[in-house]
């Protein structure tokens, strides 16, 4: 027997339930995943501080990339149980599960440079991918919270994460790079790495 979770076909609205043993460990291990992301970037990010504006920071760049992979987890798995709706609102997951490996290669790649004015126009191209991922979470916040398969905090969760880059990039506008680090750190713990805590304790996808 398939263990594929299906959305309920009557009801666009109906919540969607981790119903086998298979789909609910497969979001238990994302939402440790991303939780897991979440509270290493926030972590390092704060301990790096300014000095990522010096140039590429290991502890940054490596705790960003765990964050990233977490927010893969994530993304497939609202892919997987079309979360996000069953309408064009599907293209969401697909294209962040394209954009986040690349911000994921842009880190990994990023090693051999002492600064990001150095990186060669393919990287910058591909360095791309970052902001277009945050982007694309916000559409996916967005497209959870209004398709309303999910309750309570899990259908808001997502779109507050999804306010992560406009609201770092507010804060570094507003407050300089030392209040963007915190309000960066503060919205990983409270929007990813809280939601992820909720997936992994009582799988509602």
């Amino acid at each position: 027997m398939s263990s594929h979770v299906a959305p309920n076909n009557v009801d666009p609205h109906e919540p969607v339930v981790a119903r086998s043993r298979s789909s609910r460990t497969r979001t238990r291990i994302s939402g440790l995943l991303l939780a897991a992301g979440a509270v290493a970037w926030s972590v390092g990010t704060v301990i790096v501080g300014d000095r990522v504006q010096e140039g590429v920071q290991t502890l940054d760049t490596v705790t960003g990339m765990v964050f990233v992979a977490g927010l893969f987890a994530f993304v497939w798995t609202v892919h997987v149980t079309r979360s996000a709706g069953d309408g064009w609102t599907r293209v969401i997951p697909v294209g962040l599960l394209v954009l986040l490996p690349g911000a994921f290669v842009t880190n990994a790649l990023s090693f051999g440079y002492a600064t990001y004015d150095e990186f060669p126009l393919p990287l910058l191209i591909l360095d791309a991918c970052w902001p277009l991922s945050q982007l694309g979470m916000l559409a996916l916040g967005i497209a959870v919270a209004i398709r309303g398969r999910l309750r309570g905090a899990v259908r808001w969760l997502p779109l507050l994460a999804g306010l992560w880059f406009p609201v770092t990039v507010l804060a570094q506008i507003l407050g300089g790079s030392a209040v963007s680090v915190y309000a960066s750190a503060a919205l990983l713990l409270g929007a990813h790495a809280h939601l992820g805590l909720r997936l992994a304790i009582r799988p509602t996808l």
